[in-house]
């Protein structure tokens, strides 16, 4: 066999699989060109191909070109450009250690409301300092506080129970007083509740938390005048609303008008001992 006999038989195997005989120069020619190249890529040579790889066509229509890259990301920032642009800018973790957490602090609108604006304060000389304003005035009278209790055995209505209150100080002058019945509203002069009275400056508040087969209600002082107290103390006292079992429990509070000086007496000096 000649060696162009030999090269069809090979080209024919591996092509199409065999030619059916050797034939002149022309007709191998003529028979190479009616070969289905195409065909034969398609079903034979492309399933051999390396699948890692995309083709031209294929990579063109998936990625972008660098010209196109650079196109795109032309209005971006590159990480050295936007580390420098926010260089004066603190991280989160850098804010949040450096500022109040929101709501623990004031805003402007909420300081300017609370406090006055700077340069509006007194001049130097032109008020007091603490030391002086307590040489000057009385100090805020403290309140006294305490609790009181009445209780009986009525036989008939109409009959009075009391008891004594001493304020252990004697007021410069004695307060004003008012009777709070259980679950009234406090009068002008006394604040509070049973739980925790109060009372304005020269004003004695009386809070009854419960009373049970009282008709009425009031307080004397020495003078045994109803409504009018001393300036050492007070006595409550209720009225019975029937026979029976009659009280009236609560708390009070008293403040003065002013100073008020100890009630406690010396003993005689000349009496110790005996």
């Amino acid at each position: 066999m000649t060696k162009r006999a030999l090269a069809a038989v090979v080209a024919g195997l591996l092509i199409g699989g065999g030619v059916t005989a050797v034939s002149p120069a022309g007709a191998e020619v003529e028979q190479f060109a009616a070969t289905n190249w195409k065909k034969i890529w398609k079903k034979k040579l492309q399933p051999l191909a390396d699948k890692r790889y995309y083709t031209k066509s294929a990579s063109d229509a998936k990625y972008s070109t660098k010209a196109e890259t650079g196109a795109a990301f032309a209005n971006y920032y590159t990480k050295a450009q936007n580390d420098a642009a926010l260089a004066g800018f603190l991280t989160k973790a850098a804010g949040d250690a450096a500022y109040a957490a929101k709501g623990s602090s004031y805003s402007k609108a909420e300081s300017d409301a609370k406090f006055q604006p700077a340069g509006s304060y007194a001049a130097a000389g032109s008020s007091y300092s603490k030391a002086e304003s307590d040489a000057k005035y009385a100090p805020y009278p403290p309140v006294l506080r305490g609790t009181f209790s009445v209780i009986g055995p009525a036989t008939a209505a109409g009959q009075e129970f009391s008891n004594s209150i001493s304020f252990g100080v004697q007021f410069p002058s004695a307060p004003t007083p008012h009777f709070i019945n259980a679950g009234a509203v406090p009068p002008a002069g006394c604040s509070g509740t049973p739980a925790a009275p109060n009372a304005a400056p020269g004003h004695l508040c009386v809070f009854e938390k419960v009373g049970s087969n009282v008709s009425g209600r009031n307080v004397f002082g020495d003078a045994g005048l109803p409504g009018i107290v001393s300036r050492f103390g007070f006595n409550p006292y209720i009225i019975s609303a029937a026979a029976g079992t009659i009280y009236s429990y609560g708390s009070w509070a008293a403040r003065p008008g002013g100073t008020v000086t100890a009630t406690r007496v010396p003993p005689d000096a000349s009496l110790v001992g005996e």
